[in-house]
């Protein structure tokens, strides 16, 4: 199974586009499936909005969006989708029972062979493969939005998942050009978004006590320690200040960080309130722009970031 040539993804939302090009784009034979016809013209316009982006970007030339194009089909019939798949990546939405039933489908569909991937951003491999007879071949693999520009995949095995599975799966996503890492155990949220919702925890606290506004919040991330990750990390920063001074903070500073449990109050009330962010209109900010044009100018300069960075892109 390691001579990986056919991929399928599932899902034609924010994500399964943007993870089919990746492999389209490194030579793979990839079908997109939508749950219906719309859903499946919605996969192939997403695509070809992505992949508009990479050329004018000048990320890609003609002749190999022309490519990656040709190596794409999209279906809405999921017994088409997934006979002949090596390896298939669901990327539909985040209901437990749904991804169950989902994979549960494409074990009497697929060959005995082929791996099993869930982009899942929140849920355990060990519940998502527990309707599977073949346990040993379900991974997660969360990839990062837009995932046709976010070179992190974080991988996830369960205790059944096989090693030859783990070992196939990082290969792969290596090869088309990501940065996969593997975790060691299974850990709710993974290792990103725990990061990122500790600090989305304590910048809702302070704008809900009056300190700032969410333009501060953004502001000092951006103008400060945003950049700085990027080519030195949070553990890397740690040493280069000195574990010393760390330890000192906290000590004092820590017993004063926000610990609240569940749902943070700003977010539930924007959220009972219908301002659910760009989609609606309103969030934490008003938007004013169209969501394409946010969008289109968010993924600009993400590409400029990491041509910075000198990431192959």
């Amino acid at each position: 199974m390691e001579n990986i040539n056919n991929v399928t993804v599932l899902g034609t939302g924010n994500m399964g586009p943007g993870i089919a090009l990746q492999f389209a784009r490194a030579g793979y034979r990839v079908t997109i499936w939508g749950r219906n016809e719309k859903s499946a013209e919605k996969g192939s316009k997403n695509l070809q909005t992505n992949i508009t982006d990479l050329v004018r970007e000048e990320i890609m030339d003609d002749d190999e969006a022309k490519a990656a194009m040709d190596n794409t089909s999209v279906t809405s019939d999921l017994e088409k989708a997934g006979t002949y798949a090596q390896l298939v990546i669901e990327a539909i939405p985040e209901i437990l029972e749904l991804k169950q039933q989902m994979f549960s489908r494409l074990e009497d569909i697929c060959s005995p062979g082929t791996i099993l991937a869930s982009n899942t951003s929140t849920l355990l491999p060990t519940p998502l493969s527990e309707k599977l007879m073949h346990r040993e071949r379900l991974i997660v693999t969360h990839f990062w939005n837009p995932a046709y520009l976010a070179p992190l995949v974080e991988v996830c095995g369960s205790e059944a998942t096989s090693v030859e599975v783990i070992k196939i799966t990082m290969g792969i996503l290596k090869k088309i050009g990501n940065q996969p890492v593997l975790m060691r155990k299974e850990i709710l949220g993974f290792l990103g978004n725990r990061l990122m919702h500790a600090m989305n925890r304590e910048a809702l606290a302070l704008i809900s006590e009056g300190v700032c506004d969410p333009e501060d919040i953004d502001m000092v991330v951006n103008m400060s320690f945003g950049p700085r990750f990027a080519n030195l990390g949070p553990m890397e920063y740690l040493d280069a200040v000195g574990l010393d001074l760390v330890k000192n903070i906290q000590g004092y500073l820590y017993e004063d960080l926000d610990d609240t449990p569940g749902v943070m109050p700003v977010l539930d009330k924007l959220v009972s309130g219908g301002n659910l962010g760009m989609k609606t209109g309103k969030g934490l900010f008003d938007w004013s722009q169209k969501e394409d044009r946010i969008r289109e100018n968010r993924d600009k300069d993400f590409i400029r970031r990491l041509k910075e960075m000198k990431f192959q892109i």
